[in-house]
């Protein structure tokens, strides 16, 4: 198991129900406070790579806690705890836990979200995705993304050239089948557009399916949104996503390579 160095953001009446125990229990190193400035403070003195945020023992829900610390230090996985009866909102840290749950799943969502030390590398084109680092490469320019955007990426870079339904990266990054609203995933993919494209506006690799989803071209790249296209059969691809939206569709893939990188990825 990866030793992590965690944030931990709790109340000061949480000591008999603190998760300080069974973590450092499990050889994880914690350093708790109480309040976000607090925690503001402690990014720049040691970065965490994990920060845990327990609502459920704090006077307030944890979310502008959450919401501040993702803006001072955007590649930090967040884990938000909230109390019994709470909703879990996705969109506000990279996991959302609901009391009451052991202590196991909160160490369990940790190691998930744990980068290894060295890690392969996935490469599509001239695109370099490192999976133990969560570092994309292009153009010898070198970004850490985010879990979400990381695990979007990876998504579309284990399947170029396929159509990837909304309801399909809904379930596979955020484990959700609602897509009342899908606007969390639109702002992550314009999120990975600015990573990896020239321009985010005119994207020529991450491109978008109108009324399906996305698509990751890796090979031959090419300009401005795609139409639904027809298969062999004569039945658009749009229809064949539609009724049954978990699907993606095949069609000639781009070439993946997947590396063990021997040598450390700068970030």
């Amino acid at each position: 198991m990866v030793q992590a160095r965690v944030l931990l953001i709790e109340g000061k009446g949480a000591s008999a129900n603190s998760f300080r125990q069974p973590l450092e229990k499990k050889g994880h190193l914690i350093h708790v406070v109480h309040t976000g400035r607090s925690a503001l403070e402690r990014l720049v003195i040691a970065p965490p790579d994990i920060i845990i945020v327990d609502g459920a023992s704090l006077s307030s829900s944890g979310t502008r806690i959450c919401q501040m610390l993702h803006e001072h230090s955007p590649t930090t996985p967040i884990i938000l705890i909230r109390g019994e009866g709470r909703p879990a909102d996705r969109g506000i840290a990279d996991v959302c836990l609901v009391m009451p749950f052991t202590p196991r799943k909160l160490l369990n969502r940790i190691e998930r979200l744990m980068p290894a030390r060295w890690g392969e590398v996935l490469r599509v084109g001239d695109i370099a995705l490192n999976l133990g680092q969560r570092c994309v490469i292009r153009n010898g320019r070198e970004t850490r993304l985010t879990p979400k955007q990381f695990r979007l990426l990876e998504a579309f870079m284990r399947r170029p050239g396929e159509v990837l339904s909304r309801r399909f990266l809904m379930r596979h990054v955020w484990q959700t089948d609602y897509i009342g609203d899908t606007r969390t995933l639109d702002v992550h993919i314009r999120w990975v557009r600015q990573v990896i494209e020239e321009n985010p506006d005119e994207p020529r690799y991450l491109r978008t399916v109108r009324g399906i989803g996305y698509r990751f071209d890796g090979a031959q790249p090419m300009a401005g949104p795609m139409e639904p296209s027809s298969n062999d059969t004569g039945m658009a691809v749009g229809d064949g996503l539609r009724s049954r939206p978990d699907q993606v569709v095949h069609p000639q893939h781009a070439a993946v390579t997947i590396t063990t990188a021997t040598t450390p990825v700068p970030v």
